[in-house]
Order: C-alpha cells, then structure tokens, then sequence
C-alpha cells in the first residue's frame, strides 16, 4: 500500500477547502446556496398595461391574465420571483370582434398597445419578438369585414420555443396608444409601448423575449431548491 504523508495529506485537506471555498464564492455571486428558500424580498413587482387584454408567462408559466376582458383598461401589479434566463412570453389582444376585427358592436376599428415593466430593469421595446395571429378588417374594409387567423404555434410560451422567424416588435407613443388613467399610477419609466406594425389591424399578437441577467445590473438570484429534481 502507497503511503501518504502527513504534508501531503494536509496539503490535500487545504486544496479541498480551498476549492469548496471558492466554489460557494462563485455561487454566491449569482445567489445561489444549496437549500437557501427566496424571501418575499426576493420578489419583484411586475406592472403590465394592456389595451385591451393580455395573458403572461414566464419561463413557461402563467404568470399574470388582465383580470377585467376588455374594458375598462387596467393595470395589472404583481410580485414575481424572476429566475434567469428569464423568457416571457404574453399573447396580446385588442377588442374586436373575431368575425370582423372591428369593435364596439362593429361599429369602429380599434386599435391595440402593450407595456410592460418588471422592477429588475426589464422593459418592453423593440427588442421583443412579435408575431400576428388575427388581423382584420383586411384593407380596412368595413363594409365587407374579413379576417384572417394564424393558428397560435404550439408551446409558443415555452423556454426553448424557436421564435427567430418572428419580427421585431414596434414601438409606439403614449399618444398613439392613449392609455388611459390606471396607466398613470403605476411605474412604466424606461418602457415603451409596443405591438406588431400596424397598431389597428393586428387584432391579436404574440409577444416574446429573453431576459439573460437583470438590466439593472443587479445580482441575479436562482433558488435550486425550488426546481424540481
């Protein structure tokens, strides 16, 4: 049998706390303990606006629906525990009717606005991936309202959905969306408005995005104890 000396062995000891040292310094880094559980200041307060209703997921859940349908517009508050990479996926709809795209009993064309602000620094801009899945009245027609349906792609909210054949979103101005009062009491700093390129007729969307690290550039936290094994 080999012999180990005891400067070996203690030198052996040392490298090992030295390793395991460094190895929860790099994970705390990133927030990570081994059965550390989030607290509720772990949380961030998410705000959305939509005109008229949305439906939100992150990282495959759903996290958030308007809780009014159409009107009047609201603003939804919640607390969310973000884990990074973050992907949010939100559908988007605007109030019009499904056979003819137009609204309040088909008397007029609407039109739609999204906004979004998570307090880790995550905003709604053009960097989100957006695709149309009801568009209508085709060419503005009223008289003759037509619609025209994509079927919305199966597991669309999910983490590793591929969305790179989607277009980028498109900005907007408070004034081209008119949000109403709820907007105002609410923080949506640094967001910006979005939808597809035609605020009118794109009747409902698909919104996507990944968040990597918080932007404000605050230290991420993941909690492994809460992902199942």
């Amino acid at each position: 049998m080999k012999r180990i000396s005891w400067k070996h062995a203690a030198l052996s000891t040392l490298c090992l706390a030295v390793l395991g040292a460094a190895t929860f310094v790099g994970l705390a880094k990133i927030g990570v303990a081994k059965g550390k559980k989030p607290e509720i200041e772990d949380t961030k307060r998410l705000n959305v606006y939509a005109d008229n209703w949305f439906s939100l997921y992150i990282n495959g859940e759903l996290i958030a629906v308007d809780s009014i349908r159409f009107i009047p517009h609201n603003v939804i508050s919640v607390d969310v525990l973000p884990e990074y990479p973050m992907t949010i996926a939100v559908i988007a709809k605007d109030n019009a009717n499904a056979k003819t795209g137009m609204e309040y009993r088909n008397t007029q064309i609407g039109d739609g606005g999204f906004i979004l602000k998570l307090a880790d620094g995550t905003v709604t801009g053009k960097h989100w991936k957006v695709k149309v899945v009801a568009h209508g009245p085709v060419d503005r027609d009223t008289q003759n309202p037509k619609v025209l349906t994509t079927e919305i792609p199966a597991r669309w909210s999910e983490i590793d959905f591929d969305d790179s054949s989607w277009q980028p979103a498109t900005e907007y101005s408070e004034d081209a969306v008119r949000p109403k009062r709820p907007f105002y009491d609410h923080d949506f700093q640094g967001a910006k408005f979005i939808w597809s390129n035609d605020l009118d007729l794109d009747n409902t969307v698909l919104f996507r995005v990944k968040v990597d690290f918080p932007p404000d550039g605050s230290t991420p936290k993941n909690f492994p104890i809460l992902q199942s094994e």
